[in-house]
């Protein structure tokens, strides 16, 4: 991907999420979902940059940043949630909108499938086992930096107001509910969990504690413990539960492991 197509497309993705303003401007999630893709788009490419890709790889891994979410913005206009199971898969969505548009059609065809399948299976929480080998590494990839603003968003939101937010995007999920054994079950399983299990923020700091197993890449790993989520991660969890303190030196111990 060259320089003049990674600018084409962060000017049409700054253009298609403005074209959701209302008269105050974008919505406060909707305008936490553009930041959340600004940061993902630069840890995307530094992640490139780390694993010695070339100058054209990188700008596509930024594009991909810049525009994995991007059927977030259509979900929360239509359906106020950003529940996936409740409304529509933001993937999925997400890639029929960029099919849609024009603003792939001179995109080389191996860079194309790159950002549709990436877009389309970055929130899967298996990918399939057809997927194409050449597809493959790029979907790993903004799987990996989707991941690593994730923690950091959640970990932001926590510190500023207990992450009160968190009701207000998934209606479901109580905040000082108990744990669900069977997000416990998935990470004893070394698997990521489903949203649909989660019911509590117990639940969903578990779940994000499962995602360390399905980190892809080395520098992933590494940024985790640099930007010490794993650690503010682990002092937000209930300790004092058994099977919970067991999950968290088993995730410590595998993330030792393969730095």
């Amino acid at each position: 991907m060259t320089t003049h197509e990674i600018k084409t497309i962060i000017f049409w993705f700054e253009n298609y999420t403005h074209s959701f303003s209302e008269n105050d401007g974008l919505h406060r999630l909707l305008q936490l979902k553009v930041d959340h893709s600004r940061r993902v788009a630069q840890d995307a490419r530094a992640l490139a940059v780390d694993l010695g890709w070339s100058a054209d790889d990188c700008h596509l891994a930024e594009a991909l940043g810049w525009l994995h979410d991007i059927g977030r913005f259509s979900q929360y206009q239509e359906f106020r949630t950003f529940h996936d199971a409740r409304s529509i898969n933001h993937g999925e969505r997400g890639a029929e909108i960029l099919e849609q548009t024009s603003l792939l059609s001179e995109i080389p065809m191996r860079e194309r499938l790159c950002l549709l399948q990436g877009v389309r299976w970055h929130n899967a929480r298996d990918l399939p086992d057809d997927l194409d080998d050449g597809v493959r590494p790029w979907v790993k990839l903004i799987r990996d930096a989707d991941k690593l603003d994730i923690f950091h968003v959640v970990s932001r939101e926590i510190r500023e107001d207990g992450f009160q937010s968190m009701s207000e995007m998934f209606p479901h999920v109580q905040l000082d509910g108990p744990v669900n054994p069977a997000v416990i079950q998935d990470i004893q399983m070394q698997r990521s969990s489903s949203f649909e299990q989660i019911k509590s923020l117990n639940d969903f700091y578990i779940m994000q504690l499962s995602w360390i197993y399905d980190i892809s890449y080395a520098p992933t790993l590494r940024r985790i413990v640099q930007r010490q989520i794993l650690s503010d991660l682990t002092d937000r969890l209930p300790r004092d539960h058994e099977a919970v303190e067991a999950l968290v030196k088993e995730v410590e111990a595998f993330v030792g492991s393969r730095q």
